[in-house]
């Protein structure tokens, strides 16, 4: 097993003794370093790629979202994995539960979906705010061309191709040539066509 590939540094979160040193023992054999906190203790977050909390101690609060905002996978362990416990997963930002009793090979396993999910998710997150950014976009050329439409007494087809043009010959998106048009002032390139 690649160990490096998986993660290089854990972070293991308000984690009671016993469940612990299953952990440490298994993290030993995969060759994984691993630093305990407890508490919302403060530690840096530069050379961590993963979290395990354990669900049942947990109070660790502000590390938790300083993790989640750093868009480290996190990975929660629990001994009952009852809804009420994946919910509470869930809410804490974790991609993975990891059930105990700990075994090497539920940890590797646990870790490379925790790390693929995390990937996946923060993939989703860029896609939804770009189609956000677009949808956005759009309603700012629909008021765009509505305002040509207007101003120039034309219908929506010239309006629109008035509008690309003009972005064309700016070197602009049609979302920034819109932007700019409703712009206090633009009433002259409304007008005449382009300034």
């Amino acid at each position: 097993m690649n160990s490096h590939v998986l993660s290089p540094h854990l972070l293991l979160v308000d984690c009671e003794a016993r469940s612990l040193a299953m952990l440490l023992k298994s993290l030993d054999r995969l060759g994984l370093r691993s630093e305990t906190v407890y508490q919302d203790s403060p530690v840096a977050l530069d050379n961590v790629s993963g979290v395990i909390v354990e669900l049942d101690h947990f109070n660790s609060d502000r590390l938790l979202a300083r993790v989640r905002g750093a868009g480290i996978p996190i990975i929660a362990m629990t001994h009952h994995q009852t809804l009420s416990q994946i919910q509470r997963a869930v809410s804490l930002g974790a991609t993975a539960i990891l059930n105990k009793p700990i075994t090497q090979n539920t940890v590797y396993t646990t870790l490379a979906m925790a790390k693929e999910l995390r990937q996946q998710t923060q993939s989703l997150e860029t896609a939804n705010h770009e189609l956000a950014r677009r949808l956005e976009s759009q309603g700012v050329v629909s008021r765009a061309v509505a305002r040509l439409m207007v101003t120039l007494s034309c219908d929506e087809t010239q309006a629109y191709e008035r509008l690309r043009s003009y972005a064309m010959e700016q070197q602009l998106t049609l979302g920034h040539a819109a932007d700019r048009l409703l712009q206090p002032g633009s009433e002259r390139w409304c007008q005449r066509g382009h300034s």
